[in-house]
């Protein structure tokens, strides 16, 4: 039988504290990040509100500024944020006659069901805004 040395002894207890301090930090501090990245990354999805509008011909150009002021107005309500109102600028043609698009974001649909679909200030932008439409799309997705 061989005789086991100093320096083999040695390796082995380095060897074995290097495994246990790789377990431990891998156990005590990479595990716990995993968790804290999915729950920021969770966090960041934000729910895309999107209305496609078709003016009708007759609005007049005082008309629109009074809607998108009205448009602009929707930043007011609590849960509305990245509010965009603007006309198309694609040159393919594919925009099957919506001129204009509404977007916004919520963090969650609640936000955008509880808060915002029946707050005063939408209900009232509904108003003005609708007798100027032809017609409306609206798509909700997740981003």
């Amino acid at each position: 039988m061989k005789k086991i040395g100093i320096t083999d002894r040695m390796s082995f207890l380095i060897l074995g504290i290097f495994y246990c301090l790789t377990f431990s930090v891998g156990y005590f501090f990479v595990s716990g990040q995993k968790n804290v990245s999915y729950k920021s990354l969770k966090s960041t999805k934000k729910l895309i509100h999107l209305v496609l509008i078709d003016f009708k011909p007759s609005m007049s150009a005082t008309d629109l500024q009074l809607v998108t002021d009205g448009a602009y107005s929707l930043q007011q309500i609590p849960g509305v944020e990245d509010l965009n109102f603007g006309s198309n600028t694609s040159p393919e043609g594919l925009n099957r006659d919506y001129t204009h698009s509404l977007t916004m974001k919520f963090n969650t649909s609640r936000d955008r069901d509880s808060i915002y679909l029946p707050h005063p200030i939408h209900q009232a932008f509904v108003k003005l805004f609708v007798p100027y439409t032809e017609s409306v799309l609206v798509y909700d997705y997740w981003e």
